[in-house]
């Protein structure tokens, strides 16, 4: 997670072409403020910052499952029309930005 708020941060002038979601799946949680407060300790503690992009939640699984997503975290790339661009990385992401090292 810290090299995509790296990444994130860095790149704020190709925000246009690109975005990052964090999925967070969970069953329990039923609100925006129960995520918030259960991401504030990992945020302080293990990150030292708040991300910077949004945290969707995925209460049933249904986006862990069509995106194929089996440990978190996981990058995976998508393109404008919804499909997965094979072999998702941040290399590969850089590379789509023709961002150079």
């Amino acid at each position: 997670m810290p090299h995509l708020i790296e990444f994130y941060n860095k790149h704020a002038d190709l925000r246009s072409k690109f975005e990052i979601l964090a999925i967070h799946e969970s069953q329990s949680l039923r609100t925006f403020a129960e995520l918030d407060e259960k991401n504030k300790k990992t945020e302080e503690e293990v990150w030292k910052t708040k991300l910077p992009f949004p945290v969707l939640i995925d209460k049933e699984g249904r986006t862990v499952e069509r995106y194929g997503i089996f440990a978190f975290p996981t990058l995976v790339l998508i393109d404008p029309e919804g499909n997965i661009v094979q072999g998702g990385s941040l290399e590969l992401l850089k590379e789509k930005l023709g961002i150079k090292g």
